[in-house]
């Protein structure tokens, strides 16, 4: 019995700390658009997802949105009042709706990068022209508009915000070259902030989305270049207003297109003993592991424990966590 219990608490374990998630990435630039995945574990982008073949979906040069309730990925665009939910693991939509906004909103603005806080969907709508100031919403999951905060103070120019996340009661914003922290006013249609030294990022990159790893508490930036397009892990210094960035991946060498930039950027967690990324643990999974048997590298998709072989404990994973998720 407590060789079993052992063996149940190290499954546990394991199910637990090995569930790393994926980022959903936009990929602004194409024509229509498309969105990736990049799985955390392997470091590769393992899916491509393009929002246009939904019979509902119009063309959009910019999917994007991507934030995460714990049921659905919201797709959004930055030229359309689109509201889409979407299967977290696939992309796949499946129902479409629509920002409860005037039509007029889209002429001096675009809407790019999305969070998921204080249970409502954020919104970073920065302006078309400049000098121009930054303007956060706050919507319901079916696109009533319940907050709206505009930045206020000096030099606010520097405020029109495209990436946006929630880290605990913070709230994190990127513009073009310059990472923030945004501070919405009590009762009224403001927002404060505060500028921080960001450090690592090359100076040739224009910033895009933020994600926070609600499972880690990693926060991550994607940046773009003409010649390349990055993912970043920011470690955050509040009390000094600084944020360093250390590279996780060159998105260009693992599957995302050179010149495409990555405007929004949305963490999903893991499905423990989900080697296929469907989010549901099944057949497909088991079968996936047992033809891999005891293949030896790194980043091995069926590697689950990732100790560099697919074998028993990979095994184990998916039967003890046969059916989540189905």
């Amino acid at each position: 019995m407590p060789r079993a219990a052992g063996l149940l608490g190290w499954l546990l374990l394991m199910a637990t700390a090995l569930a790393d998630g994926y980022l959903w990435l936009s990929g602004a630039g194409a024509s229509p658009a498309n969105l990736y995945r990049y799985n955390l574990r392997t470091g590769q982008i393992d899916r491509i997802v393009s929002p246009a073949d939904s019979p509902s979906v119009l063309p959009s040069e910019d999917y994007n949105h991507l934030a995460y309730d714990g049921t659905y990925l919201y797709i959004g665009a930055y030229d359309q009042l689109l509201l889409a939910k979407a299967h977290p693991y696939t992309g796949d939509i499946l129902q479409v709706g629509a920002y409860q906004n005037c039509e007029c909103f889209l002429g001096g603005r675009n809407l790019r990068d999305g969070a998921f806080g204080r249970g409502m969907l954020w919104r970073a709508t920065p302006q078309r022209v400049y000098p121009a100031f930054g303007l956060v919403l706050a919507h319901d999951s079916e696109g009533e508009l319940l907050e709206a905060y505009y930045a206020s103070g000096a030099g606010i120019e520097v405020a029109n915000v495209i990436g946006l996340e929630w880290v605990g009661a913070n709230l994190y914003g990127t513009t073009r070259v310059g990472f923030l922290r945004l501070l919405p006013m009590e009762a009224q249609p403001f927002y404060e902030f505060i500028e921080y030294a960001l450090q690592g990022v090359p100076q040739s990159h224009t910033l895009g989305g933020l994600a926070l790893d609600a499972s880690t508490g990693r926060l991550y930036l994607a940046t773009a270049s003409p010649s390349e397009a990055a993912l970043w892990q920011l470690q955050v210094d509040d009390m000094n207003a600084t944020a360093n960035a250390t590279l996780v991946a060159r998105l260009t060498d693992v599957g995302y297109p050179v010149g495409l930039s990555p405007t929004a950027l949305g963490w999903v967690p893991a499905q423990a003993g989900d080697v296929n990324g469907d989010g549901c643990v099944d057949d497909s999974d088991l079968l996936m592991v047992l033809f891999a048997f005891g293949q030896t590298g790194s980043h091995l998709l069926e590697d689950l424990n990732e100790d560099g072989v697919v074998d028993d404990g990979d095994l184990l994973l998916v039967l003890f966590n046969f059916g989540n998720g189905c």
